[in-house]
């Protein structure tokens, strides 16, 4: 019986760890779209050889398909399951984050939003208006 206590608290670090973990991953998401999407302009960037004209040029591979694909990805679960995610994992009683925590998490999250609504306002080379044409 005494082997029982031991794994029951290693078993409740290891889920503690696991919703720091998961936490963590929803309110950075945002940041990560961000990245990802910059990524994307820069492998367009290059396959083009220069930056796409909107409503001028098209480019089709199969790597620019996938990487929009896990572009298209992290956007769904930024826009629909990170934030309910995030509110169900802080919510839970007895799972809570200490409040220093939820105000870097909130801080991360509206900083990756602030940087994706000026990196779509002030794009200079018209990278955004190409991708939603």
């Amino acid at each position: 019986m005494t082997g029982l206590v031991p794994l029951l608290k290693s078993a409740a670090h290891g889920l503690d760890k696991a919703r720091r973990v998961t936490t963590w991953a929803c309110a950075l998401s945002p940041p990560a779209a961000l990245l990802v999407f910059a990524s994307l302009g820069l492998h367009v960037r290059l396959g083009l050889g220069h930056w796409p004209k909107p409503m001028w040029e098209d480019y089709t591979t199969a790597a620019y398909r996938a990487h929009e694909l896990v572009f298209v990805g992290v956007c769904v679960f930024v826009i629909y399951a990170a934030g309910p995610l995030w509110l169900v994992f802080v919510a839970l009683p007895g799972q809570r984050l200490r409040w220093k925590t939820l105000a870097w998490q909130l801080g991360a999250c509206g900083l990756g939003w602030l940087l994706i609504y000026l990196g779509a306002k002030w794009d200079p080379a018209h990278f955004v208006g190409w991708f939603l044409d």
